[in-house]
């Protein structure tokens, strides 16, 4: 009985980060193609994904309650909910990224920052790579994206330093930039998020902490 309920969380979970992966798919994408009515479509998309998160959060709960489940069951539902309070705080990144990219419609200062679009994709890529890990309980690949944040964040400086060049430079140009560097701030999110979602996956997988490198020690 316990097996089931947990496979019913587990498949409520993936339907979650299905949502929440079309949401900041939806978000990224307008940073360059910046189409009219994108804060809407994913305002829509967070309304479904807060509601989820409290549903599937109470489930879980009344799952421990119930079912009293102990060693790895126990493990598995503990990271369910961590999963999905973290799949939350994507959706929140994802709406971020979409109220800033409305401030900047026809910036032509976007295309002087190839390293965003080096950014984002990494960032949408080590979420896709964390939900691909968690569903197949994929150790090696939850590794793979814990070890590919150090790029995202050092992309994350390179953007930062030249955001604050462009500011001095011009002074009309500090608006979209302050922008600029908000989406920047939310893709480095995104990919720290992802790689809690990989962390809290080898947990779920094997039982081994590997958050903070505590397993190197």
């Amino acid at each position: 009985m316990i097996d089931t309920k947990i496979l019913d969380l587990k498949n409520m979970l993936m339907s979650q980060a299905s949502l929440v992966e079309k949401m900041v798919s939806m978000a990224i994408s307008g940073i360059y193609s910046r189409w009219d009515g994108l804060l809407k479509e994913v305002r829509v998309f967070e309304e479904r994904v807060n509601q989820i998160e409290l549903d599937l959060e109470i489930k879980c709960i009344t799952a421990i309650a119930l079912y009293q489940p102990e060693a790895r069951d126990l493990r598995l539902i503990m990271m369910i909910m961590k999963i999905n309070n973290d799949l939350e705080r994507l959706g929140d990144q994802a709406v971020n990224i979409a109220e800033s990219v409305e401030h900047l419609v026809d910036q032509p200062i976007v295309n002087k920052l190839p390293e965003l679009e080096e950014m984002k994709n990494s960032a949408f890529e080590m979420l896709k790579q964390s939900l691909d890990a968690f569903a197949a309980e994929d150790v090696e690949k939850s590794r793979a994206v814990c070890d590919a944040d150090d790029a995202v964040d050092e992309l994350n400086r390179k953007i930062f330093y030249r955001l604050m060049e462009i500011m001095k430079e011009n002074i009309g140009a500090i608006e979209p930039c302050l922008h600029l560097l908000r989406i920047a701030k939310n893709l480095e999110r995104i990919a720290d998020l992802s790689t809690n979602i990989a962390e809290n996956t080898v947990y779920m997988a094997v039982g081994k902490v590997i958050k903070h490198n505590i397993d190197k020690e």
